[in-house]
């Protein structure tokens, strides 16, 4: 079962061509890359495009936001520690078993969209819990 995701997840997909979208900008209206003050910048889901995190939710856990590790079937993960990942589900049971962080229960994170996965939520037993995601199915944003 895929726990719901955040209504802030919602907001974030609009079906493309809707009345309520605004105009593309005009040519000339913007330098090339530049971004409107409103917009916020995301990571994506490299399969499907969907926003995931923002780079301002990068977190550093164990001294390091990026971690590399291997799971019992010797599949190894590169991931990166985010406090917020709003375009994720979780799905099933926490679990203790091979944690990577002491201390810390692991559910598995998908694309709220797609459905890919993404990488673990991690939650320690006083409460705190960070994303674990697995940076080779995300798309970064271009500076």
């Amino acid at each position: 079962m895929i726990a719901p995701a955040a209504p802030r997840v919602q907001r974030l997909r609009q079906p493309p061509g809707r009345p309520q979208d605004p105009p593309a900008p005009t040519t000339g209206t913007r330098a090339a890359g530049e971004r409107a003050p409103h917009e916020e910048i995301y990571i994506l889901c490299r399969a499907c495009l969907h926003p995931i995190a923002r780079p301002v939710d990068r977190i550093s856990v164990q001294g390091r936001h990026m971690h590399t590790f291997a799971n019992p079937h010797g599949l190894v993960f590169e991931i990166g520690c985010f406090q917020n990942a709003p375009g994720c589900g979780v799905i099933g049971p926490a679990s203790d078993e091979f944690t990577w962080f002491p201390g810390h229960r692991w559910r598995v994170c998908v694309c709220a969209a797609c459905l890919a996965h993404l990488g673990w939520l991690f939650t320690a037993s006083g409460g705190g819990a960070f994303h674990g995601l697995i940076l080779d199915r995300l798309i970064e944003p271009s500076p």
